[in-house]
């Protein structure tokens, strides 16, 4: 409702410009954002940014681009001036990093702005525009940006310390670098280099990157490709040796733009989710070059958002290069005669080692001469379809089937709250709460189930390829215990699900969103789903009658292997560990 206190009036030029430069300009690494933009479409090979008082007193960007006119700096720091596009449908056709001509005329509503480029410069103060003048600077641009929010006491009291700010500014400098391996990028922090990377191949500039902060090497990371006509993918990734517990190294980037795409970050935890324990995710920077008309940009000034017109079938795509191109490591199982040590079941007095880093956990494997040919036919078959129906030979000892025929066992507790404890005879068993749980949902969820009708339908939106997906696999997913109905075009309903799937409703949906293939590929993917979502996490505490029952349904199971096909027990004898501490 408009206010009856004052007239309608226009508003003065000045406060709709500051308004306007509150959607771009938020604090110096968004000024360094939106000039490194500009430096790359001039075609830069080289940006160095410089920064004092973390860029709340000064920043400095100097490229060895193409320059500006002195024909064009009468428009710079005007209202949408842009070189970029002219006409709305170049809008359908970006391929420039920058194009709403937002980003100086920004800049320069909040702070002092000169632009010098090819002899020539003009300063911008707060809004109030200067002569042109002439410049030493004879090639490239230089920017220097001084005193932002001066005169907004109000915004600039909302910004950090400057070690913080430069901090960030550094961040938005590699973020750009990563897209970049043919520009070199520098990073001076008053007076003092912080970041120096020259330029590379787009693997050794994720490496590099990584490197300021990650224990990692470069021999811990591959590359996948995958060219799909209208886009392509690229990525280099952590094998599936080396794991994170969070998503903050999951980074996606499409033709060049850093974006915040859920979906995509999902399809890159999806192909990793047959290699890698639960809750457990990869280093994956994924570089989506793809058709500028099927990428829309124009959403939000700060260009982080982005609408994909084919997203359905990038997702499907990069789900399918990481788990047809990432190799599950194989144990390779090393003898030591020295002393027995913990085993996995029936491998005894074999050893793993393993190694941790600050923020990723990695395993290392002891290579031995001769691998167990037996190991492979163990292999083969865990993976078989369907999963964990699994069978020994005769020959082979299954001290596991031998020790769950007893059905005895004493609940110890729990270590952790990952690990329960259990003792059957002269044993000792860890279980993975997590992973257990799991597994005993997994099976349930894949018994057929009677659907149960939601009392309010969950009304949803998909894409046009997903859309088409649903209405030929409605009987498909019925069957699977999913009841759905097409509202109108793209909305579909929820109607009703099998009772384990209840309270991740919305993760069900968030699958039907995104997940399109094989039913068999569908039918696995979604149960891995359910049952990761709603079996007890890491770092639960559960009841001793809770881990009774879990370990019960553990013990009955003819091999302890998860969704995901890791072992989730480990075995330790009493009589390994008595000789371990010199007790024989």
């Amino acid at each position: 409702m408009v206010s009856s206190r004052m007239p309608i009036a226009r508003l003065n030029p000045l406060v709709a410009q500051r308004i306007a430069a509150g959607e771009v300009i938020e604090r110096p690494s968004s000024v360094i954002r939106e000039l490194i933009d500009n430096s790359l479409d001039a075609g830069s090979t080289a940006i160095t940014v410089s920064v004092t008082e973390g860029g709340i007193e000064e920043m400095r960007v100097l490229d060895d681009g193409s320059g500006i006119a002195k024909d064009d700096l009468p428009l710079l720091g005007e209202s949408h001036a842009t070189s970029k596009i002219r006409d709305l449908d170049d809008l359908y056709h970006i391929t420039s990093m920058g194009f709403r001509g937002e980003a100086l005329y920004s800049i320069a509503a909040v702070s002092s702005i000169t632009i010098a480029s090819n002899g020539y410069e003009i300063t911008i103060d707060n809004g109030k525009r200067g002569e042109i003048l002439s410049s030493t600077t004879a090639s490239g641009t230089l920017v220097i940006v001084k005193d932002l929010f001066g005169e907004l006491p109000a915004r600039r009291q909302f910004l950090k310390r400057a070690a913080t700010e430069a901090a960030m500014v550094r961040t938005v400098l590699q973020e750009k670098a990563l897209a970049y391996p043919n520009v070199a990028f520098k990073l001076i922090v008053d007076g003092s280099l912080r970041l120096n990377l020259p330029v590379t191949t787009a693997k050794d500039r994720v490496v590099d990157v990584l490197t300021i902060s990650q224990r990692v090497v470069k021999e811990e990371l591959i590359e996948l490709l995958d060219d799909h006509g209208r886009f392509s993918l690229y990525a280099v990734a952590s094998s599936a040796a080396l794991w994170r517990s969070d998503r903050s190294h999951i980074k996606i980037f499409v033709n060049k733009r850093p974006v915040d795409e859920y979906a995509l970050v999902q399809a890159v935890t999806y192909g990793y989710s047959n290699l890698l324990p639960g809750g457990s995710f990869p280093y994956c920077y994924l570089f989506i070059t793809i058709d500028p008309s099927l990428v829309d940009f124009n959403i939000h000034p700060t260009k982080r958002e982005v609408r994909l017109r084919n997203k359905a079938e990038i997702h499907h795509r990069v789900v399918r290069m990481i788990s047809s191109q990432v190799r599950r490591p194989i144990p390779r199982l090393q003898e030591k005669k020295e002393s027995p040590s913990p085993t996995l079941f029936e491998e005894k007095n074999d050893h793993l080692r393993t190694r941790s880093t600050v923020g990723e956990r990695s395993f290392t494997y002891t290579p031995k001469e001769q691998i167990d040919p037996s190991w492979f036919a163990k292999a083969r078959e865990a993976l078989k379809e369907p999963a964990f129906e699994t069978k020994r030979t005769d020959e082979e000892a299954d001290i596991w089937t031998l020790r769950q025929s007893d059905e005895t066992f004493t609940y110890l507790g729990q270590a952790f709250n990952l690990f329960l404890i259990a003792q059957k005879g002269d044993d000792l068993f860890l279980v993975d709460q997590h992973a257990a749980h799991e597994r005993i949902l997994y099976d349930q969820v894949r018994a057929k189930q009677p659907i149960q009708n939601l009392m309010i339908p969950i009304v949803f939106e998909v894409e046009r390829s997903i859309d088409e997906y649903l209405m030929s696999n409605l009987d498909s997913y019925l069957n699977l215990g999913i009841k759905l109905r097409k509202v109108e075009d793209l909305v579909w309903e929820l109607l009703g699900v099998p009772a384990l799937y209840r309270t991740i409703e919305h993760e069900v949906i968030a699958f039907l969103q995104t997940m399109r293939g094989e039913p068999s590929e569908i039918e696995k993917g979604l149960y891995s789903v359910v049952a990761c979502h709603a079996a007890i996490k890491a770092g639960d505490r559960i009841d001793s009658t809770a881990a009774t029952e879990l370990l019960k349904s553990v013990f009955a199971l003819e091999e302890p292997i998860c969704p995901h096909g890791r072992t989730f027990v480990i075995r330790l004898n009493k009589d390994d560990l008595m000789t371990s501490v010199g007790r024989t």
